[in-house]
């Protein structure tokens, strides 16, 4: 295909057209020049500690400044969107019994479901463009890119006050993936739009970890401090995280442009083939190795908390429960547990519900 002017408009055209065939619900572009967008805002996030243990991120320029030098001619960025959302409605309901989970979770792993797909985009471009063969490089979240900077640049959505990217038609609850090319073709202008006035997700989150509108506390986030955190919860959070166990969607979920969002038509994502949209907190507090963890969430993002993480994150619901149902169990873990970390949640559950059963087995223990 020619990739003069004339050329490069319609090789865009058609890529955007496989891309929609191939499943992704929307398909921009911009210039190379987008992958430098907004460093100033993301250095001083990092720098002023807000992004809290998270090291990949405090290691970012480095890795973004090695992935230039090896590929020194990229000229556009291909983003591409799907939505993840398989609920019912805004809110879904569930038993008292079970953790909640964010949606983007509830299936199999997003990473090996969009590279499939983009792995088709790519091979397509590159029948299209034969000699001399192109340069590209799939990325999904595997590759040192501000992805929400790309797909904003690129036409797809706007920054909301949650620090989310926001379609205006389709909500937030979307994945993002991306193609570098050395490929010359037509970026696409950016949308205007904004949350207007609206407050409702700094006003909704319990930690308040949206300190101002677009800024992001991850130390304070629910879904850093079940995901990320690889350490004790702060004493004070715990009982902010209510039955979260895994990610948080509250901010998404008040968002007006939410309640008419997109739903997935991705097999991948439904509760159904993963994880669930819920877990029983007792099947959690029972698992007690590592090979018991990896039979039952392996190939869903839930791997990246690791059973240590997740058992933790269940004995904080648990106690925030006030439940008395969740003695046994707990009780249980605080004896049987390898992990210092589970344990030491539990006696904070156990302590949280307070009873005198439960205090009377903490004091067995101590």
């Amino acid at each position: 295909m020619n990739c003069g002017e004339s050329g490069s408009n319609l090789l865009t055209q058609v890529i955007k057209k496989r891309a929609l065939a191939l499943g992704f619900q929307a398909v921009g572009i911009a210039a190379a020049s987008a992958l430098q967008a907004r460093q100033p805002e993301l250095t001083q996030w990092i720098s002023s500690g807000l992004a809290g243990r998270l090291q990949y991120m405090e290691a970012f320029f480095e890795r973004q400044s090695r992935l230039q030098k090896g590929f020194p001619d990229i000229k556009s960025v291909i983003v591409v969107a799907v939505p993840y959302d398989s609920s019912p409605g805004v809110n879904p309901p569930r038993p008292p019994s079970t953790g909640r989970i964010a949606r983007y979770a509830w299936g199999r792993d997003y990473h090996r479901a969009m590279d499939k797909r983009l792995k088709k985009l790519e091979s397509f471009i590159r029948a299209q463009v034969p000699d001399p063969p192109p340069r590209i490089l799939r990325s999904v979240d595997t590759s040192p890119l501000q992805e929400r900077v790309l797909a904003e640049l690129s036409g797809l959505g706007f920054f909301g006050k949650n620090t989310c990217l926001i379609r205006p038609n389709g909500g937030s609850f979307f994945f993002l993936g991306a193609l570098l090319t050395n490929l010359e073709l037509v970026p696409d202008e950016p949308i205007r739009w904004d949350c207007g006035a609206c407050t409702l997700c700094l006003e909704a989150c319990p930690t308040q970890a949206l300190t101002r509108p677009y800024e992001l506390d991850a130390r304070r986030c629910i879904s850093y401090l079940t995901i990320e955190l690889k350490e004790a919860v702060d004493p004070e959070l715990r009982p902010l995280m209510q039955d979260w166990i895994f990610g948080c969607d509250i901010c998404q979920e008040v968002c007006p442009y939410n309640r008419k969002g997109l739903k997935t038509d991705w097999e991948e994502f439904g509760p159904e083939s993963g994880a669930g949209d819920q877990i029983p907190l007792k099947e959690l507090l029972e698992c007690r190795s590592d090979e018991d963890f990896l039979k039952r969430f392996a190939g869903t993002p839930l791997m990246r908390a690791k059973r240590v993480g997740l058992v933790r994150n269940a004995a904080v619901a648990a106690g925030n429960s006030r439940d008395p149902q969740w003695i046994p169990i707990l009780g249980e873990t605080l004896l049987k547990d390898s992990s210092p970390l589970v344990r030491q949640h539990a006696a904070w559950a156990l302590e949280r519900i307070g009873t005198a059963e439960a205090m009377q087995i903490l004091s067995n223990v101590r």
